[in-house]
């Protein structure tokens, strides 16, 4: 069983398990997965949080700060 659970999961829970495993070997690693249409993107941000781009200030050349 343990074979089978590994080398094909079905489940969808143990899919996503599975595919939070790191795999180091870049070779051997899968595709990036998508979100489940389910899944909570954040626990902590609302739902329609968006992302405010950073502005950044140049110091000097190819020395950038960013303003908060």
């Amino acid at each position: 069983p343990r074979a089978a659970i590994f080398g094909n999961p079905q489940h969808p829970y143990t899919k996503t398990l599975m595919a939070a495993v790191p795999v180091p070997d870049p070779d051997r690693r899968r595709v990036k997965r998508m979100a489940a249409h389910d899944e909570i993107k954040s626990p902590i941000r609302a739902v329609d949080y968006k992302i405010v781009p950073l502005e950044y200030h140049t110091v000097s050349p190819g020395h950038l700060v960013a303003m908060s």
